[in-house]
């Protein structure tokens, strides 16, 4: 799925086609992060959407008055089509139970028709649904100005689509017998539930979204103050220093449910639901991730009060977080997360800079990591400054045009990667090519050139003077 930004902070416009695997890699302050956040709370948003009826269908209303109120001469136009059609039903005498099995007299006046006006028309509903979506987006940032201007989703749908039409134009013939305004916003409604109802399809139905931030050492052992200052700004009215973007607060929110075994009833049938091939696949990541980064078991305890407290176990001796390592405080909301998730395959994990606090050593096991979470059906982007996790992610590439049987290959073509750049100013946002060898980038070649040629330059004067 391709998302298309306009105007989103210093990022003019860019596009980012969100794979299996998606990496964001430049310097610091090119926007990676803001990039991440958008492509989190659209899935998040269109899950809800979907998954919570009462909201879906709040969202579809209001929508569905919008344009009721905006586009009366369009609907007006598509209501006279809709009457020419029911004409024709009635002086065919086919009974209203039978017509919505009528291919040809439910579409007879589009097929072969290329109708402009109707396509345009179609094509605001969608820019009106997007345009909503991108205001919950913009409020999920929690500051009090716009970041993200436009929001566009390549090739949602083509508007002279079968099903579309079917859809558009079912509402019962007994319906024509009700107020006009009552009609035309049953028919409009139809339409943009087909919307929201495609869009989640388009997102293949991703029902689960986690986003684990940067700095997670600090958000780790400082996680109830945190939260509870969340709680008093949010539910009690409070005033709280907390500020930070919805992405985050969803993080927090997650791990402090888990933490206190607060289980809503969304979380409450995931729980039951958790199936045993989805817990094995978990426990081996899980498993991968204390043999090769933390080199230790991260144990659970948990209190009368059912407050899970975790440690480090090592060599028999369980140590307290603060006495851990910033790699096991690092990976441990990993850990946390992998044994409370309800579907792996269905699942969206957005990870910031997933190198933070480790040895290069331990980067290129991170990477493996990734690959096999990837793998493992859940959707990865990730935001990194790191060569090694690139690098490494580039031999799992060639592992794959090998053909060689291997846990931690990953297909050229389940992976996408954008280098984002500070131009004048202004960050640009370029596709990187992809091929059997890898992913092509100079970026961390440059730095690298830079520190080199530094050296020689240092080397060569130190040899002058002696």
């Amino acid at each position: 799925m391709k998302l298309r930004v306009e105007n989103l902070a210093k990022i003019k416009e860019a596009e980012v086609e969100v794979k299996n695997l998606t990496l964001f890699v430049g310097q610091n302050s090119t926007h990676k992060s803001y990039m991440a956040h958008v492509i989190y709370e659209f899935y998040k948003e269109v899950s809800n959407l979907k998954d919570n009826y009462g909201i879906f269908s709040r969202f579809g209303a209001f929508i569905s008055k919008k344009v009721q109120q905006q586009y009366k001469n369009e609907i007006e136009y598509l209501l006279s089509l809709r009457r020419e059609l029911t004409e024709e039903i009635e002086e065919r005498q086919i009974d209203v139970d039978e017509w919505q099995d009528e291919e040809y007299t439910r579409l007879k006046i589009f097929i072969n028709k290329e109708d402009e006006k109707l396509v345009v028309f179609f094509n605001d509903i969608l820019d009106l649904l997007l345009t909503e979506l991108t205001k919950k987006i913009n409020n999920s940032f929690n500051v009090d100005k716009e970041i993200l201007k436009n929001l566009y989703i390549e090739n949602m749908m083509k508007i002279l689509d079968r099903e579309f039409l079917s859809i558009a134009f079912s509402t019962p013939l007994s319906h024509f017998e009700e107020e006009h305004e009552e009609v035309s916003y049953k028919i409009i409604n139809n339409i943009v539930n087909f919307f929201l109802d495609n869009l989640h399809k388009k997102l293949n139905n991703y029902h689960s979204s986690y986003y684990f931030p940067a700095s997670r050492t600090g958000f780790v052992l400082t996680l109830d103050e945190i939260y509870a200052g969340i709680f008093r700004d949010k539910f009690r009215g409070q005033v709280s220093a907390t500020r930070l973007g919805e992405p985050t607060i969803d993080f927090i929110q997650t791990f402090a449910d888990i933490k206190t075994g607060k289980i809503n009833e969304k979380n409450l049938f995931s729980f039951f639901s958790i199936d045993k091939k989805n817990s094995a696949t978990s426990e081996k990541l899980i498993s991968f991730l204390e043999n090769n980064i933390i080199k230790g078991k991260i144990k659970e305890q948990k209190n009368e009060q059912d407050y899970t407290n975790y440690y480090l176990s090592v060599n028999g001796i369980d140590l307290e977080l603060h006495l851990a390592s910033s790699a096991t405080l690092e990976t441990l909301p990993f850990i946390v997360f992998l044994r409370n998730i309800e579907k792996l395959s269905k699942t969206i994990f957005v990870i910031e800079e997933p190198e933070a606090h480790l040895h290069p050593k331990a980067q290129i096991q991170m990477a493996k990591f990734i690959i096999m979470l990837s793998n493992a059906g859940a959707k990865v982007l990730v935001t990194t400054h790191s060569d090694y996790i690139l690098n490494e992610i580039n031999n799992c590439i060639k592992l794959n045009s090998l053909e060689e049987k291997n846990e931690f290959a990953i297909s050229k073509d389940d992976v996408s990667a954008y280098l984002f750049k500070n131009e004048e100013n202004e960050t640009t946002v370029k596709a990187l090519d992809i091929d059997k060898f890898g992913i092509a980038n100079d970026n961390f070649d440059e730095v690298l050139d830079e520190l080199l040629d530094k050296s020689s330059e240092l080397s060569e004067r130190i040899l002058d003077n002696d």
